[in-house]
């Protein structure tokens, strides 16, 4: 379906939801920009809850169009997310190629922004599925998509359920809904094309790993990605959220300003619980009873990284690497931004491991790559280094502090960890790679790699 009819079906939406910020003609970006605006949704939750939810709903059946999908997806986010039709001039090169496609309107739109995509090359036999974790949306992916396009691969993204409308969204989901999601999309794809990467960044590397291990792999797969991989949360404990969540009126772990328009602020316990059952699914306990997939492996994460532990991460991937199983093995590689002493000895000495040096003054400023940085590059016009957009949750109970972290110029990035926050007053939690363009690289080397070895 073009872009066209979505449209014209969103204008009607917008109909019967309009708000007084459309009103007001702000924009995703001076919303940003407006301090009172922002205290008062870190007060009263304004954008917390979805709109009431719609009558339009997906079945994940395999022999549903993506296209069907799509419509589906974009239809949900236009009636239920409170800000979907709030203009968005966010104009990132994936966006502009999707307008060039008549996938998307000139002129953004939140939902626009947000929704699932796929970008489409002509001829081509082959596609990336790109999964996105916890609070993101497929706008985390706009960077990295651009990767893939250019080596001649179509690329798609999903919208796992509970995201892409208001926080509160995820406290009617568990890790099954966002299974069944991904294995439709993957099922799907292996329908639509003879070759097929996946890729996943946090949560969403956790559920490619659990589908390549539930069964035989098919051999359109030739590849997994992973992007700061869930493998185990780094606060251990995690496993009492489900406990929390089932307590009546406790539902928040935090809850900030959610003018993020791409990712959730605010976080449920619930969203959570569900998290972690995700992360359970693909322990070393579970991978000693499952198939290794026979798919070379590509990875990057921090060492420094305060959501997931990297050294259960280090497990997994030794796991997954057993040679006796995994033929192509040989293939696999990590970009490692870190510290050679936190690699644990036990981790396989073939592994190939790809450090980058620091060699300009961005990166010199940085105080540790984050979880969340990794996939954007840094000229990303949302999440960039010159962007409006900052990551405060640290200082969500000091009022100045936070302010000073959204506002005050040149503040100290990194990843959050105590040392950080102790030594900057304030600090933002970094939102892109300065190395984005070497990890791009690495990536073309790898794809290049996985190709002539299927020849």
């Amino acid at each position: 379906m073009k872009f066209i009819n979505l449209v014209a079906i969103s204008w009607a939406i917008s109909g019967l939801f309009s708000s007084s910020l459309m009103a007001q003609q702000q924009t995703c970006l001076t919303q940003l920009e407006d301090q009172e605006l922002m205290m008062k949704s870190k007060r009263e939750g304004l954008f917390r809850e979805p709109l009431p939810r719609s009558h339009s709903t997906f079945s994940y059946n395999i022999e549903q169009a993506f296209s069907d999908y799509l419509t589906a997806a974009y239809l949900q986010i236009s009636s239920e997310n409170p800000r979907a039709n709030l203009p968005c001039p966010v104009y990132t090169d994936t966006y502009q190629q999707l307008v060039a496609q008549d996938a998307r309107p000139a002129n953004a739109t939140v939902a626009d922004l947000i929704s699932p995509f796929e970008l489409k090359q002509a001829d081509s036999r082959k596609a990336v599925l790109l999964i996105h974790g916890l609070t993101d949306s497929p706008f985390t992916y706009h960077d990295l998509e651009q990767v893939y396009y250019q080596q001649g691969y179509t690329v798609r993204t999903i919208l796992l359920p509970g995201h892409g409308t208001a926080p509160a969204a995820l406290r009617d989901i568990d890790a099954d809904d966002w299974q069944k999601a991904s294995v439709y999309a993957i099922e799907r794809a292996l329908k639509d094309f003879d070759q097929v990467i996946l890729g996943g960044y946090s949560t969403g590397a956790a559920l490619v790993i659990d589908y390549l291990t539930q069964a035989p792999v098919d051999n359109k797969i030739t590849a997994a990605m992973l992007f700061s991989p869930a493998s185990e949360p780094h606060n251990k404990n995690v496993w009492l959220a489900t406990w929390v969540d089932a307590i009546p009126f406790v539902n928040w772990i935090d809850k900030d300003a959610d003018l993020d328009f791409a990712k959730y602020e605010s976080f449920p316990f619930s969203a959570a619980s569900a998290s972690h059952e995700a992360m359970s699914r693909i322990s070393l306990d579970e991978l000693r009873h499952r198939h290794l997939p026979n798919v070379a492996i590509f990875s990057t994460f921090s060492d420094v990284d305060t959501t997931i532990d990297n050294q259960a991460t280090f497990k997994i991937l030794t796991k997954l690497h057993d040679p006796k199983t995994r033929k192509n093995n040989q293939l696999d590689r990590l970009v490692y931004y870190g510290d050679d002493n936190n690699i644990p000895a036990s981790f396989p000495a073939d592994y190939q491991i790809i450090r980058d040096d620091c060699d300009t003054d961005d990166c010199k400023k940085i105080k540790g790559m984050s979880h969340i940085g990794i996939v954007n590059k840094p000229s990303n016009p949302y999440y960039g280094r010159t962007a409006l957009y900052r990551n405060c949750g640290s200082y969500l109970d000091d009022d100045t502090l936070y302010t000073a972290c959204k506002y005050q110029k040149d503040v100290v990035m990194g990843e959050r960890t105590a040392e950080n926050l102790q030594a900057h007053k304030p600090f933002a939690r970094l939102t892109f790679n300065p190395y984005f363009d070497k990890l791009a690289m690495h990536i073309n080397d790898f794809i290049k790699d996985i190709e002539s070895a299927a020849q």
